[in-house]
C-alpha cells in the first residue's frame, strides 16, 4: 500500500504511529526504489529514508510499529447511478476519516470493484463479484443481487485496531451519508464467516456488546 499508494502520491510521505518492539524495517524496502540513489536522513527529529522522486523526495520512518486488528469492515453504497453512489460514498469516508484506530486502505477510501472470495480460475483466490454487477442483472435472471433500478455500488473498506473502532466507523459513516441524493441502499458484504468469524452489523441495536 506505501509504495503502490502513499510514494506515488503528490505532497506525501509516511511515518511511524505505533512505537512498538517488534517493528517492521519497513523503510528500508521502500527506499529500494530509489535505485542507490536513496540516504539515511533526519527529519523532523526522526530517523527517515529519503528517496529522490520527480516532484523532490519521499520521506518515510525507517521502522514501522505494528499490533493485532482487524481488517475487512466493509459498506456497499448502491445508488442509482455512478454519481450517486460515489457522492454518498465520500461522504462516509470523510465520517471515517475522523475515527481513532481505523483506516481506509484503499485510494481516497473507496472501491470501485467489489470482489468475492474465489475465483472460477484457479490461481485466482478473489474475483469479480458478479451478483452485484449493474450490467449483469439481466443476465444473471434469479441469480442477480441488487435492488431494482440500482446503476452503480461504492465500496468502503475499514481497517482498525479492534471491533468497536471498526463498528463506530460504520455507524458514522451510514449517519453521514444516509440521506445522500440518489442513495438507494447501505449494505456490505457478508462472506458467510470465509475470510473471518468478526461480524460488524449495520443496525446497531444488533451489534453484540
Amino acid at each position: 500500500r506505501i509504495s503502490q499508494n502513499v510514494l506515488t502520491c503528490p505532497t506525501t510521505a509516511c511515518f511511524n504511529l505505533l512505537d512498538t518492539d517488534p517493528y517492521y524495517k519497513l523503510g528500508r524496502k521502500v527506499a529500494f526504489f530509489g535505485d542507490g540513489f536513496q540516504y539515511r536522513d533526519v527529519r523532523y527529529d526522526r530517523k527517515v529514508w529519503a528517496i529522490p522522486i520527480l516532484c523532490g523526495e519521499f520521506i518515510l520512518d525507517r521502522r514501522f510499529g505494528y499490533s493485532d486488528g482487524l481488517m475487512g469492515g466493509n459498506l456497499w453504497y448502491m445508488g442509482q447511478d455512478l454519481d450517486a453512489a460515489l457522492a454518498a460514498a465520500e461522504k462516509g469516508v470523510a465520517a471515517i476519516t475522523n475515527i481513532p484506530g481505523v483506516i481506509m486502505p484503499f485510494p481516497g477510501g473507496l472501491a470501485a470493484s467489489g470482489s468475492k472470495a474465489g475465483s472460477k480460475y484457479s490461481f485466482s483466490i478473489a474475483s469479480t463479484y458478479e451478483k452485484f454487477c449493474p450490467t449483469l442483472q439481466a443476465q444473471l435472471g434469479e441469480k442477480a443481487g441488487l435492488p431494482e433500478g440500482v446503476g452503480a455500488v461504492m465500496e468502503i473498506i475499514m481497517n482498525g485496531r479492534d471491533i468497536p473502532s471498526i463498528f463506530q466507523a460504520t455507524q458514522a459513516a451510514i449517519a453521514a451519508s444516509k440521506d445522500s441524493p440518489g442513495l438507494l441502499r447501505i449494505s456490505a458484504g457478508n462472506y458467510n464467516g470465509r475470510l473471518g468469524k468478526s461480524f460488524i452489523y449495520l443496525h446497531p441495536e444488533k451489534q453484540p456488546a
